[in-house]
């Protein structure tokens, strides 16, 4: 098994490069929803492919191939749950309790990240709305107290010449 590669973004193997380049172009256009579901099937598949493999390798009894490992993981991701395949092996039951808990909270966070991803990013368009708008009514009230101004001044010169 070939190491994984460390940089300043963290471990770097053959699961983590998809999603970190998903979440990355995500990063790049976070206004996209296009991007926040590609980032979210991805964190999907990632936890499938994970979470089968470890089920596969540690309940062979069980999961004599891949593709059940990864129906199971499949159906405890997306909390289906058919109960047509479970582990029966205790580790295999730890696995898979593992693979609930990391995949609801890591579905989770990525979820609560993309909503919070879109909302500041409508309230910063909200914010540049109204900063030009004021802007727009500030130079609209400058230019109505010159006006006022000029005129002013008109009026004491007249005043000022009797």
């Amino acid at each position: 098994m070939e190491p994984q590669e460390q940089d300043a973004k963290g471990p770097r193997g053959p699961i983590a490069k998809p999603l970190g380049r998903a979440i990355g172009r995500y990063g790049d256009d976070p206004t996209s929803a296009r991007l926040a579901m590609f980032v979210i099937v991805v964190a999907v598949i990632t936890t499938v492919v994970v979470g089968g493999v470890a089920m596969w390798l540690v309940d062979r009894r069980e999961y004599p191939d891949l593709g059940v490992a990864f129906w199971y993981v499949l159906q405890t991701v997306t909390t289906v749950g058919y109960g047509d395949v479970a582990p029966s092996d205790p580790i295999g039951r730890v696995v898979g309790g593992v693979i609930m808990v990391l995949a609801f909270a890591f579905l989770a966070i990525v979820t609560a990240t993309i909503t919070s991803v879109l909302i500041e990013s409508r309230q910063k368009a909200r914010r540049q709305r109204l900063e030009t708008e004021e802007a727009e009514h500030r130079a609209h009230l400058e230019a109505q107290l010159e006006h006022l101004l000029t005129r002013l001044d008109a009026i004491e010169r007249r005043f000022g010449e009797r």
